[in-house]
């Protein structure tokens, strides 16, 4: 798996029936090689600027093989380091990088893109490959984003939690998934770590704020905050997806370092609160997961927003809290053999549940898992 924020490839190992059960096996985050995310940066603007209806741009192709490098060198360097190696797996299962996300809009089917190359992959491996998890949903007229709530709630019902449960997930954008008696409901929230880390990057201080400690500093300005708050997104109803570029800096650009990221911080947590209170999520539990858990800062007001509920991070369930996208796609590629749908129309909006996701079979290897 690798997220909006560019930061790496996490690795996840499942044992899993793509239904409940659910066993870990080893699991490891390893950093992007900066020319791999510069070559990413590139592309995602690029996509950004691409007409309907037009042949994707040529950065396309070597954006694919770009990423495809990286997931072999991280791969084998994962395999390595746990006495594995690839013939041991049944399938894998990889998002590929996402450099557009557009929803639906008046009518308008959206578009999502999520650049890899599962035969190239499966055929270095030697592994059945499942990739390109949100085209089906998104042909289907459905927001293709979040998808992780079906695995969530595998977690849950492993863990015996109580319900109502909300996961919330602060990667690159913020996403919740709540687990109630209505079944799954879903949706993007807003800009989690994804603006911040820019932000971070564009002042040459770093890929990440450590704990929140800067935001923490920073002063925050009420007003661009609710500037944010005005835009069109946070109208509209659940479920609903975003692009990491849906937001940018236009609101602060006059604000100093350290204001603009605190600026920013109070915008996810506030953003994070509209989505619950949109879908009125009353829940017991409250599970941070995704890179945004670091953030301690954040997770201080999170807590206090959502009092009395008890928020925990993943680790205090004993799930893996950096692992869990990567996991979640490792369990989703069971079910796409198996046919199983995983999105709903609680958690993108489409008209009754979905499988999805495209395989492809090594070709030195029988398509025996096919059935």
């Amino acid at each position: 798996m690798t997220g909006t924020s560019l930061d790496g490839v996490d690795m996840a190992v499942l044992d899993t029936d793509g239904e409940a059960q659910v066993t870990f096996g080893p699991w490891s985050e390893r950093p992007m090689p900066a020319e791999t995310r510069k070559i990413l940066e590139g592309t995602i603007q690029a996509a950004l600027m691409w007409p309907r209806g037009e042949p994707e741009p040529e950065i396309f192709d070597d954006a694919r093989q770009a990423i495809v490098a990286c997931h072999l060198d991280a791969a084998r360097e994962f395999l390595d380091h746990n006495g594995l190696v690839f013939s041991d797996f049944d399938v894998l299962g990889v998002h590929g990088q996402t450099v557009l996300h557009e929803r639906p809009k008046n009518g308008v089917r959206g578009r999502t893109v999520q650049l890899f190359d599962g035969q190239s992959f499966a055929d270095a491996t030697g592994v059945p490959v499942v990739c390109d998890f949100r085209q089906a949903d998104i042909e289907a007229g459905g927001e293709a984003a979040p998808l992780m709530p079906v695995y969530h709630r595998a977690l849950a019902q492993n863990a015996g939690l109580e319900l109502p449960l909300l996961v919330v997930n602060l990667g690159g954008v913020a996403n919740i998934t709540a687990i109630d008696a209505r079944g799954l409901t879903a949706l993007d929230t807003g800009p989690a770590n994804g603006l911040m880390d820019q932000w971070m990057r564009r002042h040459d201080r770093g890929d990440f704020d450590n704990e929140g400690r800067i935001a923490a500093s920073g002063k925050v300005h009420a007003d661009k905050v609710a500037a944010y708050m005005a835009h069109d997104y946070f109208k509209a109803v659940a479920p609903k997806s975003l692009d990491r570029y849906d937001f940018n800096f236009q609101a602060i650009d006059d604000l100093g370092f350290e204001d603009g990221l605190a600026t920013l911080s109070a915008f996810t947590l506030q953003s994070l609160l509209a989505g619950i209170n949109l879908i009125a999520a009353k829940p017991m539990t409250v599970v941070l997961a995704g890179g945004g858990r670091h953030n301690l800062h954040l997770v201080s007001q999170i807590t206090a927003a959502l009092s009395p509920a008890r928020v925990v991070l993943a680790e205090d369930l004993g799930w893996r809290g950096g692992a869990l996208e990567a996991e979640g796609f490792a369990y989703m590629a069971v079910r796409s053999l198996k046919g199983l749908p995983i999105s709903f129309p609680g958690t993108t909006g489409v008209k009754m549940p979905l499988t999805g996701g495209r395989i492809s079979y090594p070709k030195n290897r029988p398509q025996s898992l096919a059935s």
